[in-house]
C-alpha cells in the first residue's frame, strides 16, 4: 500500500510502499479515501516543541474517512462495507475522566497518527470502538472534516451558553478558528473572525459566505467589545492583544496550542472577572453535532478543501505551513 511517512529529518516526508497492517483483537481495517492535514501534523512535521513524543518514522494523519474492508472479530463484521470516520483521540474508557464523560482528557489518551501509524496511507487499522459511521446523506470527502469540526464543537460547548444575544471574536482564521466561528454562527451569535492581512485571500476572505465578519487585525480594530473571545491563532502576540476586545465579565476560551510560554498579568483578569477556559480535542459525542453541520454546509465547505494526491503530500504540507490554503486534504485512492 502507498503511505506518507514522516522521517527523522525535520520537515521531510517520504511516499513509500508498505505492507497492509495486520489486524489484532477488536480492530478493523479501513481503506482510506481522504485524510486531512491537521495543525498537529504540521507541528510533528516541523519537530515543534511539545511534540517530542512522536516517534519517527511514522505515518501521520488523524482526520480520516474511508470504508471498513476487514474485521478481526465476527462481532464487528457488520461494519464491513460501511463508510466511516475514525475518532482521533483513542481514550481508554476506564479512567475517572472517561467515566465522567470527559474523553478528550482521558488519563491514557493516545492520538492515531501521532502515537502510532495513522491515516495518510491507503489502509489504516484502528479499534472498532473509535469508528463512527458516516450518515448516508454525507459524502466521504466532506466527512474528512468531521474531526476538526468536532474540536470546534467541543470548544464552543466548553464556552457555555452562546446565542443570538452574544458577540464573539475568534482569533485565527485556520480551520479550527474557522469552524469555531461557524459553530457560533449556528447558535445565532454575531461572529468576527480575525487574522492578518497575509491571511485574507487564501483563508480569511472565505468566512463571509458562512455568516462571519472578517477582520484584518494588523489593519483594523474592533469598534466594540465582545462577550466571548476564542483564541485559536497560537500567536503569543494575539493572546495579549485579544483581551482588549473583551467585555468585563466576558469569557475567554483557549483552543490553540503554543510553542512558547506566555506571560499574562493576572490582576487584570481578576478585576474583569475573565475566566480562562481551555479546550482540548473532542469526545465521541461531538462528532454527532459535527455531522449535522457538515451536511447543512456541505456544498460551500467542499469549496474550502484543497485536494492533493498522496504523491504530492510534501506540497500539501508546505502550502499548509505557508498558509496558502485553508484546508489541505490528501486523496489516498487516486
Amino acid at each position: 500500500m502507498l503511505t506518507v511517512v514522516k522521517t527523522e529529518k525535520v520537515r521531510e516526508l517520504k511516499v513509500q510502499n508498505q505492507e497492509k497492517p495486520l489486524l489484532d483483537k477488536n480492530e478493523v481495517l479501513i481503506k482510506v479515501d481522504y485524510c486531512g492535514v491537521c495543525g498537529s501534523d504540521l507541528h510533528a512535521y516541523s519537530h515543534s516543541k511539545g511534540y517530542e513524543f512522536v516517534e519517527k518514522p511514522i505515518i501521520l494523519g488523524h482526520e480520516i474517512s474511508g470504508e471498513v474492508v476487514e474485521s478481526y472479530d465476527k462481532s464487528t463484521n457488520h461494519l464491513i462495507g460501511k463508510k466511516v470516520i475514525v475518532e482521533s483521540m483513542n481514550y481508554c474508557g476506564e479512567c475517572e475522566n472517561c467515566q465522567n464523560g470527559r474523553h478528550s482528557i482521558c488519563e491514557h489518551n493516545k492520538v492515531i497518527g501521532l502515537h502510532y501509524d495513522g491515516g495518510m496511507a491507503q489502509f489504516v487499522k484502528t479499534k472498532s470502538i473509535y469508528v463512527r459511521e458516516i450518515p448516508e446523506d454525507l459524502s466521504v470527502r466532506t466527512a474528512a472534516l468531521s474531526e476538526p469540526l468536532s474540536i470546534a464543537v467541543h470548544a464552543v460547548n466548553r464556552a457555555g451558553e452562546i446565542n443570538n444575544k452574544h458577540s464573539v471574536h475568534v482569533q485565527g482564521p485556520g480551520i479550527i478558528g474557522f469552524f469555531v466561528g461557524l459553530v457560533c454562527v449556528q447558535k445565532g451569535a454575531k461572529v468576527i473572525l480575525s487574522g492578518l492581512g497575509k491571511d485574507y485571500e487564501s483563508r480569511l476572505s472565505k468566512c463571509s459566505e458562512f455568516g462571519m465578519i472578517p477582520l484584518i487585525a494588523d489593519k483594523e480594530s474592533l469598534t466594540e467589545k465582545v462577550d466571548v473571545l476564542f483564541e485559536c491563532s497560537g500567536s503569543n502576540a494575539a493572546v495579549k492583544t485579544g483581551f482588549k476586545s473583551l467585555k468585563k465579565g466576558g469569557r475567554s476560551i483557549f483552543v490553540a496550542l503554543y510553542e512558547q510560554e506566555i506571560n499574562l498579568f493576572l490582576t487584570q483578569f481578576v478585576r474583569n472577572e475573565w475566566p480562562l477556559i481551555t479546550s482540548y480535542g473532542c469526545g465521541p459525542e461531538d462528532y454527532l453535532d459535527a455531522f449535522k453541520i457538515l451536511k447543512k454546509y456541505e456544498e460551500p465547505l467542499n469549496r474550502i478543501i484543497s485536494l492533493y494526491p498522496a504523491s504530492q503530500a510534501n506540497q500539501a504540507f508546505k502550502d499548509s505551513l505557508n498558509q496558502d490554503v485553508l484546508k489541505a486534504v490528501l486523496s489516498l485512492q487516486k
